[in-house]
């Protein structure tokens, strides 16, 4: 029980309620009684969490420029991290007790202007990833001199990417091109994809990234 001290307004010390009074060198003080945070762990809260998780991890291997490829427009109020972490929410599949993101039912991320982009197929064979479309349509007809770049999504293994296309989109019939599939993935993994269009009649260069755009500085030679 707490003790008052020189009246009502005076200091006390010991608990009173969720308060402790106490003092030192003379003068009184009063703390919050420390609190105790539940952090229940139900099936459907785990299953959430886990979940949340596998977002961010897939959300978070995007660069920033790549960031900037998916979302070239300015989105008001929200980050470009956000908007895509609500994307990848959407495609969300539940089997059981377990919650994750259904990368292979993705078809579009990123807010970039939309057309009717061919259909891609990627195929785990031999040492090489092959990345191939076909079929004739108006967009083809009139961009096929441009070089696509082609999201590719490993189902199984939950990791996406945007691979700048060797090959152009072409007017007709099937184009392709291979990348080593040792950076992507196993023969035996689920891939899944999708075109977006870039505007560019020059194929983009370097790994990982849209465009090299300035190269740094060599260091400089040691005497």
């Amino acid at each position: 029980m707490g003790k008052i001290k020189q009246g009502i307004l005076g200091g006390f010390r010991g608990k009173v309620g969720t308060v402790i009074g106490a003092s030192w060198n003379g003068i009184s003080y009063m703390r919050g009684l420390a609190q105790s945070h539940k952090n229940p762990k139900t099936a459907a809260q785990t299953k959430q969490r886990g979940f949340f998780r596998e977002v961010l991890d897939i959300a978070a291997q995007f660069s920033d420029e790549q960031m900037k490829f998916l979302f070239p427009e300015a989105i008001s109020g929200m980050t470009r991290h956000n908007v895509l972490v609500k994307q990848l929410t959407a495609v969300a599949t539940v089997d059981g007790d377990t919650k994750s993101v259904d990368l292979g039912n993705i078809n579009s991320l990123g807010n970039a202007p939309t057309d009717d982009l061919p259909e891609v197929t990627i195929a785990a064979a031999g040492e090489n990833l092959t990345i191939s479309w076909e079929g004739a349509n108006a967009f083809r007809a009139e961009h096929g001199e441009e070089y696509p770049v082609i999201f590719v999504a490993n189902v199984t293994k939950k990791k996406v990417y945007l691979v700048p296309s060797t090959a152009t989109i072409g007017t007709t019939g099937t184009q392709s091109f291979n990348v080593g599939l040792a950076a992507y993935g196993e023969a035996e993994d689920t891939f899944s994809g999708f075109m977006l269009a870039t505007g560019s009649k020059i194929a983009l260069v370097g790994f990982g990234t849209m465009a090299v755009t300035k190269r740094p500085a060599k260091p400089k030679k040691r005497d």
